[in-house]
């Protein structure tokens, strides 16, 4: 709050200065005041500058001083103008530093546009990989779906080989089963001739599993003494067909 006062102060000791110092050359240049630039409609027309500085009880010494006055009225400006360098502040900077801030101003413009189109080409190949990504996943996902797709076929597959295995498997065991009887009621070396003759020890154990306890040991004892060598082999794969059929819970 305190300083405008001052401020006002200084705006009319400004203005003051301004006039005066318009005044002081229309009286040297013999200009009259409603002439002058800038501050000619300030004064009517017809008033002399004289009338203006208060013509009557004129000065001797300022007429004086003013006749022996060799200055120009443009150093007569600038010396009045001088009071008005007050309210102004000065350049910071010389004319050449001027010149350099803005080559550097300049530097750096074109820094910032080279910056700039580094970053717009940046931009694009960003938006190139983004794109290639994009296909990549997109093949990805169609790999994948056509290899769900082949694993379910595979399975279906799969799945039906399983029916079908077990379908000979029933087949095969149901024409052990039908063979069981023959073995059951034929003469035991004769028997266990036909038996060994026929079937592998896997296939002899499906038919010999079929038959009562008693039966079995009996075309077991005549295929020791026909056919040592071979015994222990249908003896091994009866074995295996038992526990097989335990575990399946047969």
């Amino acid at each position: 709050m305190n300083q405008i006062p001052k401020i006002l102060a200084y705006g009319l000791g400004g203005l003051m200065l301004l006039v005066g110092s318009f005044a002081t050359y229309s009286i040297l240049s013999g200009t009259p005041p409603s002439e002058l630039k800038a501050v000619g409609g300030l004064f009517p027309e017809g008033v002399s500058a004289e009338e203006v500085e208060r013509p009557e009880d004129p000065d001797p010494d300022a007429e004086t001083e003013r006749e022996s006055d060799t200055r120009s009225p443009r150093q007569v400006l600038e010396e009045s103008a001088t009071p008005l360098q007050l309210f102004t502040l000065p350049n910071p900077f010389s004319a050449e530093e001027l010149k350099m801030l803005e080559r550097r101003l300049q530097t750096k413009l074109q820094e910032l546009e080279e910056r700039e189109r580094a970053l717009d080409a940046r931009a694009d190949e960003l938006d190139q990989e983004r794109d290639h990504i994009a296909d990549l996943y997109r093949e990805f996902t169609d790999l994948r779906t056509a290899l769900l797709n082949q694993e379910a076929e595979n399975q279906a597959v799969n799945a039906e080989n399983e029916r079908d295995r077990r379908v000979l498997d029933e087949r095969k065991l149901a024409s052990y089963r039908q063979m069981a009887p023959l073995f059951a009621d034929t003469k035991t070396d004769e028997a266990a001739r036909l038996l060994i003759s026929t079937y592998r020890p896997d296939e002899a154990a499906l038919v010999l599993i079929e038959l009562e306890e008693d039966r079995i040991s009996e075309l077991m004892g005549s295929i020791q003494k026909l056919y040592p060598d071979d015994v222990q082999a249908y003896l091994l794969a009866l074995q295996d067909e038992r526990e097989r059929r335990l575990e399946d819970g047969e």
